[in-house]
């Protein structure tokens, strides 16, 4: 738009005073005749532009023509710009859409075992895992006290049961996630669950398996070269407090 508005005044900037235009140059008025045709076809005023370059205009028409010629540059220009626009925007929702079709939160479900207690208490074991698919088979009582049960079944990223090991636990959740943190990613992963589900037998061994695996990642070649630091803190939330687990739980 700053372009064609600079152009513009150059051009009427050749009006004289009194309202005539004057040729500057050597080329004289033909030159400049062609000059005005080639603004006016650019503006869409070619109709205008023949009577130029054979008969002439009346100068005193001038200055409200290239005024005209001005605001429909600008119009054109805003268009395009208003073109461009759209087009920026329709490209940046592509790749929002692409990037929200990239999984950034995986569950996985662990299912205990029964422990001592349960076991002893002849407790039945209601969970059953199916691939990324578990379902709680829960008794119920009817009102005439018939007894039944209610099946309900829950779908997550992975379901693993009962007789996995914490290196598959491993395998499944942290593994994956260690390579894209040497490619400027977060990544946070954290067991949550009710008292006595098993979060602690879980989860301790993971980092000291993740803190391995970032060290082997650092001592290779490309990354040994970018000069990583690795930072270690161990924390527990209990009651409200944090305790720093490295500096005898202060």
């Amino acid at each position: 738009m700053q372009q064609s508005n600079a152009a513009t005044t150059v051009f009427y900037d050749h009006a004289g005073g009194d309202g005539s235009f004057n040729n500057a140059g050597p080329a004289g008025g033909d030159a400049g005749d062609a000059v005005m045709a080639r603004w006016l076809q650019s503006a869409g005023l070619q109709h205008l532009a023949f009577p130029l370059t054979s008969t002439g205009i009346d100068q005193r028409l001038l200055p409200n023509l290239l005024m005209q010629v001005n605001v429909l540059l600008i119009a054109k220009e805003q268009s395009n710009a208003d073109a461009s626009a759209s087009s920026f925007i329709a490209n940046e929702k592509e790749v929002s859409t692409r990037e929200n079709n990239v999984a950034k939160i995986k569950v996985v479900v662990r299912k205990r075992p029964l422990n001592k207690k349960e076991i002893s208490r002849k407790e039945d074991d209601i969970v059953t895992v199916d691939e990324n698919a578990l379902t709680v088979h829960e008794p119920k009582l009817k009102v005439d006290l018939t007894a039944y049960v209610e099946k309900h079944e829950f779908c997550f990223d992975d379901v693993l049961d009962e007789h996995v090991t914490n290196d598959e636990v491993y395998r499944v959740t942290v593994e994956p996630i260690i390579p894209i943190i040497f490619q400027r990613t977060k990544a946070t992963c954290f067991a949550y669950g009710q008292t006595g589900s098993g979060k602690t037998f879980t989860i301790q061994p993971l980092p000291l398996r993740a803190a391995q695996d970032l060290i082997r990642f650092l001592h290779q070649p490309v990354y040994h070269s970018q000069r990583f630091k690795l930072w270690l803190s161990y924390f527990e939330i209990y009651g409200g407090k944090l305790f720093d687990l490295l500096s005898d739980r202060k």
